[in-house]
């Protein structure tokens, strides 16, 4: 298996957007909560963002075993499912006929 190469740049900039993050929602949940201390606010923080980035990667896993299951059963395309037909013009391009631009 071949792991991609992580461009260091990009990691720097998913972490800085990690820490911002982070940052965004830790002083407004310190005034809401007094009595918790910073560490443990920042690790609430954290298990937060890891929980939503879970829910996401799922998300888009499934997102993508459903288009792929569109794909291996038949569909032209995984978004045009959503529509009740064909896009215009594409029966003819199956058969081979020639389509009519102006029709369109």
């Amino acid at each position: 298996m071949h792991l991609p190469n992580l461009n260091p740049m990009l990691l720097g900039k998913l972490i800085l957007a990690a820490v911002a993050l982070v940052a965004l929602v830790s002083f407004p949940m310190r005034e809401l909560i007094p009595g918790i201390s910073w560490v443990d606010l920042v690790l609430y923080c954290v298990a937060g963002l890891a929980g939503v980035l879970v829910v996401l990667l799922v998300l888009v896993v499934c997102s993508l075993q459903i288009s792929q299951c569109i794909l291996r059963n038949g569909g032209t395309d995984a978004q045009w499912f959503w529509f009740s037909g064909e896009p215009r013009g594409l029966a003819a391009l199956r058969k081979g006929q020639r389509v009519d631009k102006d029709a369109l």
